[in-house]
């Protein structure tokens, strides 16, 4: 199997992050890094509109994904999947906090950003809002009760910006209408075109330094 490093499963909540994570991660045989939701003591009163929880909840986010993505703990494995994209943390942030906390927030943000590995591929997963928030629902957990589709629609529309001029690295945009990540036949059909898309890019790569 292709090593990929660091592949970053991302995409709004409700999307199937962690389901396609775990998938890729079993067939890879490769460790899988998920994020901490709920360890995090202050998510459920920042997702019920708490602006003084607000600060704190994304600090918990930023040092805990920080520690998840130390380079020494990513670059010991050849292919390492996480259910979710380190730049995510300014778009909550933009969305959560105020003009002062921002400040702070900037500042810790800064400090951590030049010790952590950088994805090799990002798996881009889009839905309907729709679709999305009745996944939430299903699945019935406490602290995302609050999350309506006005805040889903904004978080969709984020997470577009950050992907139209993204150049970091090869982004597999995948519809969710299309395919079912539960769907271990879909999952392969997706392993496929990430192992090409990531084999064109190191081809691409190495064209430039020959």
């Amino acid at each position: 199997m292709s090593n990929l490093g660091l592949v970053a499963v991302s995409g709004i909540i409700g999307v199937g992050k962690t389901t396609l994570a775990g998938h890729l991660s079993r067939i890879l045989n490769a460790p899988l890094i998920c994020e901490e939701y709920g360890r995090n003591p202050f998510l459920p009163r920042q997702l019920a509109g708490d602006r003084e929880a607000a600060l704190a909840s994304e600090v918990f986010f930023l040092m805990s994904r920080a520690s998840q993505l130390a380079r020494d703990t990513i670059h010991a494995s050849p292919t390492v999947v996480c259910d979710y994209l380190f730049n995510k943390n300014r778009i909550f942030a933009r969305m959560n906090l105020n003009e002062y906390q921002m400040s702070i927030y900037d500042e810790l943000e800064r400090q951590v950003e030049a010790l952590i590995a950088r994805p090799d591929l990002v798996v881009y997963l889009y839905d309907t809002t729709e679709n999305c928030l009745q996944r939430i629902h299903q699945r019935g957990r406490d602290f995302e009760r609050s999350i309506t589709k006005p805040w889903l629609d904004r978080l969709q529309g984020a997470y577009e910006d950050l992907f139209r001029n993204w150049s970091s690295c090869p982004v597999l945009r995948i519809d969710c209408r299309n395919y079912d990540v539960r769907n271990e036949s879909d999952v392969r059909n997706l392993l496929g075109q990430m192992i090409w898309l990531s084999a064109c890019h190191t081809s691409e790569i190495d064209s430039i330094w020959k």
